[in-house]
């Protein structure tokens, strides 16, 4: 099925997304923090998960290796469905799943829409079995603690790219991520922030 797919973000609706890949619409399901960071109009690629039933075909987008990893890995977990894993990872990214998990934290996961008492600890029951006994999936929960936001994350990795040292980055993501608010781009917050550079 497909790998991944690469288009014009052409729509974004409330629970979905639409990429045109060559004149073709694609309607792609994504975590609310994926959701906030897509423009309309520039150009996209996503990772996917195709979810076929005899009644239906859903397609799930994600843009990083490891979210797309813990999502199929979710999928394995007793009475977690597509809809329940997507919006887990519309809750937490990985480190802190990984935290929640590892500190057996049920409620963290019972906030989660769709996800009762009974749910979340089978959650973190099967998880941790299967930290033990998968590496990849142990190194993807095992990292070292993120920021919350994806999106400062990425700003972050944009400007260690660019030559900034660690404290700078990160001091430079945040003062952006103060003066712009939740809806601004990745493009846009790094700009803002290597401006901020500019004027120490």
């Amino acid at each position: 099925m497909f790998a991944f797919l690469r288009g014009i973000l052409a729509t974004k609706a409330a629970d979905h997304v639409e990429l045109d890949v060559n004149g073709v619409g694609y309607q792609v399901s994504v975590a609310e923090s994926l959701h906030r960071r897509l423009v309309l109009g520039h150009e996209v690629t996503l990772l996917t998960y195709c979810h076929i039933r005899e009644d239906s075909f859903q397609i799930f987008g994600f843009q990083r290796a490891e979210e797309k990893t813990l999502f199929t890995t979710l999928l394995s977990v007793s009475g977690i469905g597509p809809k329940v894993a997507l919006a887990i990872l519309s809750a937490m990214g990985p480190s802190e799943f990984g935290r929640a998990v590892s500190a057996s934290d049920v409620d963290a996961f019972t906030k989660v829409g769709g996800v009762g008492k009974k749910t979340a600890q089978r959650v973190v029951l099967e998880m941790k079995a299967k930290l033990g006994q998968d590496a990849e999936l142990s190194a993807i929960l095992g990292e070292e603690a993120e920021p919350e936001d994806a999106q400062a994350d990425d700003v972050t990795a944009a400007l260690l790219s660019l030559g900034c040292t660690p404290p700078e980055a990160k001091k430079a993501a945040g003062h952006a991520r103060k003066e712009m608010g939740d809806n601004a781009t990745d493009e846009d917050l790094v700009r803002t922030a290597l401006q901020s550079l500019a004027r120490v």
